[in-house]
């Protein structure tokens, strides 16, 4: 495991205590127009699943929000899913960063919100979004 791994696997792990700790209160919405913990989370897990994809199809793809913002509330719904869902995204991540050669590695996509990155970078991508999120949970719970 890469260093860059090992700390996503970390900011996993520590979205994953966040969110049970928070039981039920992770649900909760700061100023009922926040986003939840579970919401963030939730987010976290499927731009995982969509940096796995950019990797396989060594592109970067459309993201249809549409279709984000569904699975994200499905997520949101169902805490143990979502992060069953964080941690299998995680493992597949880290397979498809593994089975990228060094060429592929350098391969460079333009993400649909315009920054560019290598496929290899993506694992930063995934990492601060993730730890970005975490920051963001725990200033939720100086709030309750």
């Amino acid at each position: 495991m890469s260093m860059i791994q090992g700390a996503i696997r970390q900011s996993v792990g520590s979205l994953t205590k966040l969110i049970n700790e928070l039981g039920e209160k992770a649900s909760w919405s700061p100023l009922d127009k926040g986003r939840t913990a579970l919401n963030q989370v939730a987010e976290c897990a499927l731009i995982t699943g969509a940096c796995t994809g950019i990797i396989g199809a060594k592109a970067a793809t459309e993201i249809d929000w549409a279709a984000f913002a569904k699975a994200q509330a499905e997520l949101e719904a169902n805490p143990e899913g979502l992060l069953t869902t964080l941690a299998t995204n995680t493992d597949a991540f880290f397979v498809a960063l593994d089975g990228l050669s060094a060429d592929d590695a350098t391969i460079e996509v333009t993400m649909p919100w315009g920054a560019t990155y290598t496929l290899a970078g993506l694992a930063n991508v995934v990492y601060w979004n993730n730890t970005y999120h975490e920051g963001q949970i725990n200033y939720i719970q100086t709030l309750l």
